[in-house]
């Protein structure tokens, strides 16, 4: 637990909720400007795509290799690592001549997005215990949807000048550096830190990550399986069943993502009140989602629609990263929040298969994938319900569940 007092408690807390939005905002600043890009480089070619894909697809295996060396070099310096190779990267697309600048910068930010990601949730739940950590880990939620619309929006803005100027908004990280230096505590590595807690116990074996953790990253596989569906769907949706615009599809966007942060400011009320029934809550909105989706015929029920699912979101993420917090071992914890960040991206990564699944399950027909996702979510929902039920005894342990 963290003992300090009040301007440093609020600093460290401060310090942590920014470092947790690197992966979040890897993407924001470029997508309004992408178009300038293109016009600008018209050359580009398929490389002007993997603007936005090579960042994602780098964190992967630097996610693994951080959780790895985490038992070896403290977490604070991790942190500071990936958000000076962040910051870096992103601001050096100032200096971009031709698309490869451009390319080698974004991979650069994806390889510190991807130092960054588990190491700030790995720290919050060194530091906190219980509802603290329950409610920073949605604050974090919170914190990187915030981050995501302003600096998304200033940067349409700042291309209205040139686009190169929106990557000057990537020095915000340098505050956020200077705050993780200052506020930030220096961990010992984790297979130091699991020395000493063996050393407390005499005979304690070595520390198993757990089968727990495992589920846990499979249920994060299974549910970004199957709520990115909706990325490849919405627009194609609205604007083919007549309902709106893209101009409604982007409002349709914005609204999810309200929602999501609404839900994650008060998401540790949420948990302490259902406990380990919070996962369940957030698969029934997901798939509610999905279903009215499935017989929407006006804009006002996908809105309805975008809500549910923003609330699933809301709830869902860091439900997953407190559960895996609470069930890893302590020398284990950064190494399983790891797993579990690289699991959003093998969803992500999937989702494409599992989209083209349902549409041959629905004939082409969009209504149709809306409802079997739907369909496949709610028997998800009775699955959880009969796993926590089956298994409510032994979690009896895990502070999550009692706090």
């Amino acid at each position: 637990m963290v003992s300090s007092d009040g301007t440093q408690k609020t600093l460290l807390k401060g310090a942590l909720l920014f470092s947790s939005v690197d992966g979040m905002v890897a993407s924001a600043l470029l997508v309004p400007i992408l178009a300038n890009i293109a016009k600008d480089f018209p050359d580009a070619g398929p490389w002007l795509n993997q603007l936005l894909s090579l960042p994602s697809l780098l964190m992967i295996p630097a996610i693994i290799i951080t959780g790895k060396l985490a038992d070896y070099v403290s977490k604070k310096k991790l942190l500071m690592i990936g958000t000076i190779l962040f910051t870096a990267g992103g601001f050096g697309g100032i200096f971009a001549n031709n698309i490869m600048d451009l390319v080698w910068t974004r991979a650069l930010l994806g390889i510190g997005a991807g130092v960054v990601y588990p190491m700030a949730p790995a720290m919050i739940a060194y530091l906190y215990q219980g509802q603290e950590r329950a409610q920073l880990l949605g604050w974090t939620n919170a914190c990187g949807s915030v981050f995501s619309f302003a600096l998304g929006i200033g940067a349409g803005y700042a291309a209205l000048f040139h686009w190169k100027y929106a990557f000057y908004f990537y020095l915000i990280f340098v505050l956020v550096f200077l705050m993780q230096w200052a506020a930030l505590p220096d961990f010992p590595p984790e297979k130091e830190d699991g020395k000493i807690a063996q050393a407390k116990v005499s005979g304690n074996p070595q520390e198993k990550l757990g089968y727990r953790v495992w589920l846990t990253s499979l249920d994060m596989i299974v549910y970004m399986t199957l709520s990115m569906v909706l990325l490849y769907k919405l627009s194609l949706f609205i604007v083919s069943e007549h309902l709106g615009t893209s101009a409604d599809a982007g409002l349709a966007t914005s609204i999810q993502t309200l929602a999501s942060f609404l839900i994650s400011l008060v998401f540790s009320q949420v948990l302490k009140g259902l406990k380990r029934f919070t996962a369940v809550l957030g698969l029934v909105c997901m798939a509610s989602g999905y279903f009215f989706f499935g017989i929407a015929h006006n804009f006002s029920l996908v809105v309805v629609a975008v809500i549910c699912l923003g609330l699933s979101l809301g709830i869902i993420f860091p439900y997953l990263m407190n559960r895996v917090s609470a069930v890893a071992p302590n020398s284990k914890k950064t190494f399983a929040i790891s797993l579990l960040s690289m699991s959003i991206y093998v969803g992500q990564y999937l989702s494409a298969f599992f989209t083209q699944f349902a549409d041959w399950i629905s004939h082409g027909s969009i209504r149709g994938t809306f409802s079997f996702v739907a369909s496949v979510l709610f028997a998800c929902a009775m699955i959880a319900i009969v796993y926590i039920l089956a298994t409510q005894g032994r979690d009896r342990n895990v502070s999550m569940v009692e706090k």
